[in-house]
């Protein structure tokens, strides 16, 4: 005979009553209360939580680091705070809580809860960087322990989608940050002189429709253009790193530019000339395309100046007027030098190269790129009046079968007159080819392109002493001057 079960109420108690402590029975071992260490203490991913210099009024990217409990037994840590409270510039994030202050905050045993921190730091008179200190304090049974914020704060001059009428002079009192855009109208100067430094927001541009005049002085005393962002991301990478951080310098129609011992990196657009200004009217944009010519265009003067990192272009010419002499120009993601639907340029004694690495695609576009037409639709296309280009004692080179695309206009395949001049170039053309005359396709022998250092190594680089005579820089960008009758090609001498 099987057993049976059977439960018995005793005579005078509720019914819901004896069910409420059966209930018990099964609820009470699992909701038993976590016992708490009482001597254990934390510790933490990182003791000090460093921001590189930031602009004021600017926030910082966020950074993290992570509380943990090594003991046996849960922690309680009886309050978290910024020392400084609610007059902190610092902001911070506790397990997905934020505020200034914290209690009762559990980790359990072997465990450990993420804290996030940001920093906005307030403008003072200082013209040099000042720090800026706090601390977030811990209190576990008594304990305290405490994890320092520091970050580096610089005063500025701002200018967020500005424009500029008059003929301003800017220094190195202070940096430049340029937020959105600022434009030069055309009646208009900006002359920006050595050691200044210009930071730009994201996507921000500089439009010039009047004049711009830089004047850095020699490789020690460039004027800076560069994204506004000085600190390092969340995995640690420094933002100067990152191409497309700002959108570029941008000539339009009829602007003027002369520039010399420009330091530019990590645009999209890199230097722009020629651009036209587009209204909300497609029929009128269209009838300005058609009208440009050398007469309205952009004329730009470039020497001595480094331009790299970029998403797309290094300088990109729109039937434009542009003289180069002593550049550097190097990492672009589409072309280092694109000059298409024609213009008049010429180039002297520069470097241009391209490799691929972790932030620019170099697996299709070449270094060097011109076309003598710009198709605004389908079918459509401009046809200029001049198209040429004159590359003298250059360098055009990169990891690419073929660096140098010439692309002429079916409706005028020869209205393109290109030609390089005593270069070194990387291409699958045969050098009897008309657009090369006296040029060699053997490796430059660079120092180190992973270091990107483009000097020349050795004494057998095809490009020592290989620039015509009758047309050479004085100098390299160095400013390294050339006291025989040979010049090396490129845009830096070797030192012999």
């Amino acid at each position: 005979m099987k057993n049976k079960f059977s439960l018995k109420i005793p005579f005078g108690i509720p019914v819901f009553f004896c069910l409420s402590m059966i209930g018990c029975l099964f609820i009470l071992p699992s909701c038993k209360k976590d016992k708490f260490s009482s001597t254990g203490a934390l510790s933490f991913s990182d003791d000090t939580i460093t921001f590189d210099t930031l602009f004021t009024t600017l926030g910082s990217t966020t950074k993290f680091f992570t509380i943990k409990n090594p003991g046996k037994q849960a922690l309680k840590i009886s309050n978290i705070h910024l020392e400084n409270g609610a007059a902190s510039s610092y902001r911070m994030n506790v397990d997905g809580d934020s505020g200034t202050s914290f209690n009762d905050v559990e980790i359990p045993a072997k465990d450990s809860i993420y804290v996030f921190v940001e920093v906005t730091v307030d403008p003072n008179s200082a013209n040099l960087p000042f720090l800026i200190l706090d601390a977030i304090q811990f209190t576990t049974n008594g304990n305290q322990q405490k994890v320092i914020l520091q970050a580096y704060g610089q005063n500025a001059h701002f200018f967020n989608a500005d424009s500029i009428e008059n003929s301003p002079v800017w220094g190195n009192d202070l940096p430049y940050v340029i937020l959105n855009y600022l434009q030069i109208k055309p009646s208009a100067k900006l002359t920006i002189n050595a050691d200044c430094k210009v930071y730009f927001g994201g996507g921000a541009a500089l439009l010039v429709e009047g004049e711009l005049d830089i004047n850095g002085t020699d490789t020690s005393h460039m004027v800076t253009f560069r994204g506004v962002r000085l600190d390092k991301d969340i995995t640690g990478t420094s933002y100067d790193d990152f191409p497309g951080q700002y959108a570029g310098v941008f000539f339009l129609r009829n602007s003027t530019g002369n520039i010399n011992y420009l330091s530019m990196r990590n645009s999209a657009y890199g230097i722009n000339v020629g651009n036209i200004k587009t209204t909300d009217d497609p029929v009128a944009d269209i009838n300005t395309l058609l009208a440009m010519d050398l007469s309205n265009a952009a004329r730009l003067t470039i020497s001595n100046s480094k331009i790299y990192n970029n998403a797309f272009y290094g300088i990109f010419g729109f039937d434009g007027y542009i003289r180069g002499e002593n550049l550097l120009i190097y990492n672009c993601g589409k072309n280092v030098l694109s000059l298409i639907t024609g213009g008049d340029y010429e180039f002297t004694n520069c470097t241009f190269y391209t490799r691929g690495s972790s932030y620019i695609s170099h697996t299709k576009d070449p270094v060097f790129y011109m076309s003598n037409f710009f198709e605004y639709d389908i079918g459509a296309q401009t046809q200029p009046t001049v198209s040429k280009a004159l590359l003298t004692n250059c360098i055009v080179y990169g990891t690419l079968e073929e660096e140098i695309v010439k692309d002429s206009s079916s409706l005028n395949p020869n209205n393109i007159d290109l030609q390089f001049k005593n270069c070194v170039v990387k291409t699958k053309k045969d050098l009897s080819d008309p657009i090369f005359n006296t040029c060699k396709k053997e490796d430059p022998l660079f120092i180190d392109v992973f270091k990107d250092d483009y000097h020349i190594k050795s004494i057998t680089s095809p490009c020592i002493d290989f620039s015509d005579p009758s047309k050479f820089t004085s100098s390299d960008i160095d400013g390294y001057g050339i006291t025989g009758a040979g010049r090396d090609c490129g845009a830096f001498e070797f030192r012999h």
